[in-house]
């Protein structure tokens, strides 16, 4: 990512088309300290973070409380899956939801009649249990400038082009390797010093 970014500088302040930096199992196995200060900053070179995590407080863990919630700001999409067993961030996802108004029908019956009146109240868009509750294969889609969203994924695996692309990705994977093995002991290897 740093090397993305002195090539956005050299290139003119942005990389053209952008570089996508997927970071999976973020705070496992790629724990990049100030990642969080870099989030936005990185957007800005046309260096597009993507930062994997299994949940909201195994990101605390790597960057604190502070930090998280930095890398949350910063982050303008965010897409959250099935299996939120926490009832604090589920109820801060359904907060970001939002509310809408519902009606509510009242009917009152007294010696002169019966009179019935109309009110609305304030009722989440998506409670925290809903939150919880959503079924495997979908997802939570918060986006800057958009309403939230509930989407049905779509594995890639059960697509028309699955053995163009899990060959593709299996090739990928094996280059990956291949350079990390050929990594040398001194800490340096073909693509410069080790990070």
């Amino acid at each position: 990512m740093r090397a993305a970014v002195l090539q956005a500088e050299r290139d003119g302040g942005r990389l053209d088309p952008p570089m996508l930096a997927i970071l999976d199992e973020a705070a496992n196995v790629c724990k990049i300290q100030d990642l969080p200060d870099l989030y936005s900053h990185l957007g800005s070179r046309g260096v597009i973070p993507i930062t994997i995590l299994q949940s909201y407080r195994q990101g605390q863990r790597v960057w604190g409380e502070t930090g998280m919630d930095a890398l949350w700001s910063a982050a303008t999409i965010k897409l959250i899956g099935s299996g939120i067993d926490d009832a604090d961030f589920a109820d801060k996802l359904s907060r970001l939801a939002g509310d809408h108004e519902v009606q509510t029908l009242s009917v009152s019956t007294s010696a002169s009649g019966k009179s019935s009146s109309v009110s609305m109240r304030q009722e989440r868009v998506l409670p925290a249990d809903a939150i919880r509750a959503l079924p495997k294969g979908s997802a939570l889609l918060l986006a800057t400038g958009i309403r939230p969203a509930l989407l049905n994924l779509k594995p890639w695996y059960r697509e028309p082009d699955a053995d163009r692309l899990g060959a593709a990705s299996k090739k990928a994977t094996a280059a990956i390797t291949e350079r990390a093995l050929a990594k040398a002991p001194s800490g340096r290897d073909q693509y410069g010093p080790a990070a």
